[in-house]
């Protein structure tokens, strides 16, 4: 889809803000889509109402479904018990983890608005607490980059935005829907993989998953979005292992959150109970911690090589629970007692994290019109790996559909 205007000779520029909480917040503008502002009028329902299928709940999905939802019957099929994807919450036993993005600092103005919104409506709000950073010869210091920007999270968890979001849409869960081209060449008609349960048929197919066009996974036809899926499995992206640990008192680390360069094992460390809406009334903590690339390498080439299908969860534990009892006595001050961990679990992101971008397009999504199919994610924008991306991708294409006549 083009326009007329030529969205590239519109300059960025920088500008400051006061967050909700009375700090700074310094965006740009984007470049290259003019349309994140809010319309002058809504879009007019007509009787032309398509039925939509989204595939996936994460952040840009939500957007999405969102914004097309108040014209057209949308409907979001999610692999998962729960909505989020990368902005997931891990639930065990009496404790929770948000152990995917951390929390997010609005960098365009767009966003920025819609972030006060969300803070507005109880859905997020700024996360004031002790960040820092580390390395080896300057130890334990406080984060520079927290006094500038503020630090969104979902409350009272992560997956919270995505709740919000789909509340009034149609979202069907432990559903992995596959999409095969209708058989009178128009539409697609969905069914459940692991049941074969028929799902419906639909006018349009909207995939917010980009694992969902690796070659071992039969989300999508092969013979119809041969295009797409060649262009999306071009993009680059790294696995990510994170590990949940709950400990039954305190454990005495004077951080909340903890970047880390350098460290052999981990590159961020954050206490989840810090967060607003997370409080907890016991003296248990909740920590997440995720690998650094290093020990990601050497980790997945070792399991790589092993006989037999690996345990990606447990060969975490085994590796990465070690190194946080080290941390703990090298870091960890003003602990009454040896601190006991209760809880322990693993998690891989296979993938989940592009480090490139979609090159097939220079839209913030990819839209084949003729077919009625969508692709949206983080991936397609200059924010990848950012819920800031995901945000982007998924509203501007609910309002590039919403501007074409024939979808509204």
């Amino acid at each position: 889809m083009r326009c007329s205007i030529n969205w590239a000779s519109i300059p960025a520029v920088v500008a400051t803000s006061r967050s909700k909480c009375g700090r700074p917040n310094t965006f740009r503008t984007l470049r290259t889509r003019a349309e994140y502002a809010e319309p002058a009028e809504p879009p007019k329902v007509t009787s032309n109402t398509m039925r939509i299928a989204i595939q996936g709940s994460g952040i840009s999905a939500a957007a999405c479904a969102k914004r097309l939802s108040a014209t057209h019957s949308v409907t979001v099929f999610e692999s998962g018990r729960g909505p989020g994807g990368r902005m997931s919450t891990r639930r065990a036993e009496a404790y929770q983890f948000d152990h995917g993005a951390q929390y997010f600092s609005p960098k365009t103005e767009a966003f920025s608005n819609i972030v006060e919104d969300w803070c507005k409506t109880g859905l997020c709000s700024p996360w004031e607490a002790n960040h820092c950073t580390w390395n080896a010869q300057s130890g334990i210091q406080p984060d520079p980059k927290a006094a500038i920007a503020t630090r969104y999270v979902g409350t009272p968890s992560m997956n919270a935005i995505c709740k919000g979001l789909l509340e009034n849409v149609d979202t069907k869960f432990s559903i992995t829907a596959a999409a095969m081209r209708h058989a009178s060449g128009k539409g697609w008609t969905l069914k459940d993989i692991k049941s074969g349960k028929a799902l419906g048929d639909f006018d349009f197919l909207i995939c917010s998953d980009k694992t969902a066009a690796a070659n071992y996974k039969k989300d999508l036809d092969r013979s119809e979005l041969g295009g797409y899926i060649k262009s999306a499995n071009a993009v680059s992206s790294v696995q990510g292992l994170v590990i949940m640990v709950a400990t039954e008192g305190r454990t005495g680390l004077p951080f909340d959150s903890l970047l880390l360069d350098g460290h052999p094992a981990f590159s961020w460390i954050a206490r989840d109970d810090s967060k607003p809406g997370r409080t907890r009334t016991d003296a248990s903590e909740c920590w997440v911690l995720q690998s650094c690339p290093s020990f990601n390498a050497t980790f997945f080439a070792t399991l790589k090589n092993a006989k037999g299908r690996p345990d990606f969860r447990a060969a975490a534990l085994t590796q990465l629970v070690p190194h946080f009892h080290h941390l703990l006595s090298e870091m960890g001050c003003g602990a009454e007692a040896p601190t006991k961990i209760v809880l322990t679990q693993g998690h891989r992101w296979g993938g989940a994290f592009p480090t490139s971008t979609f090159a097939g397009t220079s839209d913030n999504f990819y839209l084949d019109e003729g077919k009625g199919f969508a692709a949206i994610g983080d991936y397609f924008t200059e924010y990848p790996a950012r819920v800031e991306g995901g945000w982007i991708s998924g509203d501007s294409l609910a309002r590039a559909l919403l501007d074409v006549s024939k979808f509204s």
